[in-house]
């Protein structure tokens, strides 16, 4: 589909131009900071999570991919917990003790799942008030309830969302509006144990093989029948015809019907956008809408998936992370039913081109209104140089300065140095860790030490945060849209439960102010279909929001 240029578009070409420069274009505002917002916490945080995939060195393809983070309130004190997922040994769960301290309490928790680890997502799936935690693993995938007194139990065989196969993403919905979180399943592809497929190079080197070596295996749709019990409906909401080799999902009602649909970023295949048609049943329409391939209409490689309004429109934006040589690629919401591949003239493109990227997460990092993106890479292949001698198996990662214009320009240097670092990224967790209204970064890296990375400096612009609890919805509120009226701006978020790359992010959306100094009123509109209007709620803290 093409269209006129914008004028905003011809700033976003200069900014792409001097950015692969080196250079600053002086229409572009430069970094609010005069000290990194981003500071490497790990070592004082208590963080001491090591990531292992086990590797043996025969080059199994089950231990290219893990692992992912997650986010909860495991134990109600109101401060958000770190999980961290492993695919050698035990998971670890660390409490946060406030001050962005953090303790191991895994054994206390009975967390420490030793499955052979891909991702984690939490959310209240039996309405009781308190995080449930779903695992997904490469075999088995495990349900934590959580008990209420710090404790969990482990039941996904008996609840039905145990699966077999190679689990990856996960994403917690009400699909029916029944008020109880019904869950999609993200599978990859089938591969033996141990993996009898071999892939060499001319030189006798062998590598990892290519996902296209192996058949691709089917996602699932579990409908929750409250009790925790879950069915298998994949058949019955026609999402059962649709195999692709899925890595990322995130469920996000895209054409503000009310109704949540599901993206699901596939590895060498077309990602899919499922519709919710309203009745229960999907249908995909990726294609149809241009968000199945790169702008050139490639099947590219897909692995997190992001969801905001970068440019303040009013509609939810997509942006997904793909492998070397493929650019990251970023969907603008037309708001017509319709989107438009950004990832030239947004300046997010061209850059990523040498980078195999992971977990990612719009985020406004210096508060000034406008949503930034963070994203981690590293490649797959423990040998890479072998592959290819101008790329490495732990790489960079990079953070975005929004421009305001529909451009982006990598600011990673001034905000987050630590980031230049090279390290072998998958998953990325996001959450305001100490309740101050900018968001912390949690960072799962293959085989070393987790990264955690405080955000702070931009104490002098406002913010305000919000909690959703839902009556008639599910307890979470997940699915509810947020809209922030502050004079003529307003800002839209959306409450979820999982994204990224396999992983889960704070609970509770967040909108930076800049220099507003106060918000006229905040609407939610439910999953039940219903609408709450507040007026002008206290900035600078975060509120509970009850669905009345």
């Amino acid at each position: 589909m093409s269209r006129p240029l914008r004028p905003r578009r011809l700033a976003a070409f200069r900014t792409v131009a001097a950015a692969g420069l080196g250079l600053a274009w002086a229409g572009s505002p430069g970094p609010s900071f005069a000290a990194p917002a981003f500071h490497d916490i790990t070592a004082s945080s208590g963080v001491d999570f090591v990531h292992a995939n086990g590797a043996t060195g025969e080059k199994n393809y089950y231990e290219v991919m893990g692992s992912g983070a997650c986010v909860l309130d495991y134990d109600g004190d109101g401060r958000l917990d770190l999980y961290l997922v492993t695919s050698h040994g035990p998971n670890r769960l660390y409490r946060n003790l406030g001050g962005l301290r953090f303790e191991d309490v895994t054994d206390a928790a009975g967390l420490g799942d030793d499955g052979y680890g891909m991702g984690a997502v939490a959310a209240d799936v039996d309405n009781d008030g308190d995080a449930d935690l779903y695992v997904t693993n490469f075999g088995a995938n495990r349900l934590y309830e959580n008990l209420g007194d710090g404790t969990f139990r482990e039941l996904a065989s008996g609840a039905g969302v145990a699966d077999s196969l190679w689990g990856c993403g996960a994403a917690f919905f009400d699909n029916d509006r029944d008020g109880l979180l019904d869950l999609y399943l993200v599978n990859y592809v089938h591969v033996a144990v141990p993996d009898t497929i071999d892939c060499f190079m001319k030189t006798g080197h062998e590598l990892y093989c290519s996902p296209r070596a192996y058949p691709r295996a089917k996602d699932a749709f579990f409908r929750n029948l409250g009790a925790l019990r879950f069915e298998d409906v994949t058949a019955a909401v026609r999402l059962d015809g649709y195999r692709g080799r899925g890595l990322g999902v995130v469920a996000t009602d895209f054409d503000r019907d009310g109704w949540v649909d599901v993206y699901v970023a596939n590895d060498l295949d077309a990602n899919f956008l499922f519709r919710n048609r309203g009745d229960g049943t999907f249908e995909e329409i990726g294609m149809m809408i241009g968000v199945s391939h790169s702008e050139d209409g490639v099947e590219e490689s897909g692995m997190g998936i992001a969801v905001g309004d970068y440019d303040n429109d009013g509609w939810l934006d997509l942006f997904v992370t793909n492998y070397i040589n493929e650019t990251n690629t970023l969907y603008h919401n037309e708001g017509t039913g319709y989107f438009f591949d950004e990832s030239a003239t947004s300046g997010l493109g061209p850059v990523s081109l040498p980078w195999l990227s992971w977990g990612t997460h719009f985020l406004d990092y210096d508060r000034d209104g406008w949503l930034d993106l963070l994203h981690v890479n590293g490649h797959t292949e423990s040998e890479a140089s072998l592959a290819d001698p101008t790329t490495t198996w732990a790489q960079r990662d990079f953070v975005f300065r929004n421009n305001g214009d529909g451009s982006f320009v990598d600011v990673t240097a001034e905000v987050a140095p630590t980031l230049l670092e090279q390290r072998p990224a998958r998953g990325a967790a996001f959450a305001d860790l100490d309740d101050d209204g900018d968001i912390e970064v949690l960072v799962n890296n293959q085989n070393g030490p987790a990264l955690l990375l405080e955000c702070r400096g931009a104490e002098n612009r406002h913010w305000i945060g919000f909690r959703t609890v839902g009556t008639r919805s599910n307890r979470d509120g997940v699915g509810a849209y947020v809209e922030v009226h502050a004079g003529s701006d307003r800002f839209v978020r959306e409450v979820r439960a999982g994204g990224s790359f396999l992983s889960g992010n704070d609970p509770r959306v967040l909108v930076a102010l800049g220099d507003r100094t106060a918000v006229d009123s905040v609407t939610v509109h439910w999953p039940s279909g219903t609408r709450t209007v507040h007026r002008s709620p206290e900035i600078d803290r975060y509120h509970r929001l009850e669905e009345e």
